[in-house]
């Protein structure tokens, strides 16, 4: 808040001050020379409150830092062995295959592993290999990703597969390999139940 006495008391210091100057160099322009300059004299500063913030007390009352509860989730199902009721680790698994015109790329094995895994075997090595992939399929048209690896497999283990994660009933599996360039000889393709 600004006093306004002591606004007005400087203000009228000011006035007479710029007054008697003028009038002093008036008197002295008569003589044909200017009056040396009066030294100004410098005003103490006058102290100024300040502002400060002050936090209104209880205002954290109305805070809640509880942690929320969390509904109960539903149990998850335990996997267990789907595979054909009567079948023991490294026995095959019946497939047909539909078509595999390249033998850089085939699948040429599937056995039951530990309980409720399959072990799917074969090839895929292409020159100039990229990557290859083997998927999986209920429909034929729509594929979900089970492995994809950058390092060739010759006669080898390409997939061991969680027989959980599928839905029972028949499938198709298909192997592909893609090349440096993008390029792909026609996939493997085989059905199982």
């Amino acid at each position: 808040m600004i006093d306004a006495s002591r606004f007005g008391n400087r203000l009228h210091l000011w006035l007479i001050l710029v007054v008697a100057l003028v009038l002093a160099m008036l008197a002295g322009a008569q003589n044909g020379r200017l009056p040396e300059p009066w030294p100004v004299a410098e005003l103490p500063p006058v102290p100024t409150t300040t502002v400060t913030a002050t936090a209104t007390p209880g205002w954290w009352d109305d805070v809640t830092l509880a942690t929320p509860t969390l509904p109960k989730l539903p149990g998850l199902p335990r996997p267990g062995f789907q595979g054909v009721a009567g079948q023991e680790p490294g026995q095959k698994v019946a497939f047909q295959v539909v078509s595999c015109p390249t033998a850089g790329v085939r699948i040429a094995d599937m056995r039951t592993a530990q309980p409720g895994w399959w072990q799917i075997s074969g090839t895929a090595s292409i020159p100039n290999l990229w990557y290859w992939k083997a998927e999986i399929s209920v429909d034929g048209s729509h594929w979900a990703n089970l492995v994809r690896a950058e390092t060739a497999v010759v006669d080898g283990v390409l997939v061991r597969l969680n027989l959980s994660t599928v839905p029972a009933g028949a499938k198709q599996m298909r192997l592909t390999a893609v090349d440096r360039t993008g390029n792909y000889p026609e996939p493997c393709l085989v059905t199982v139940q």
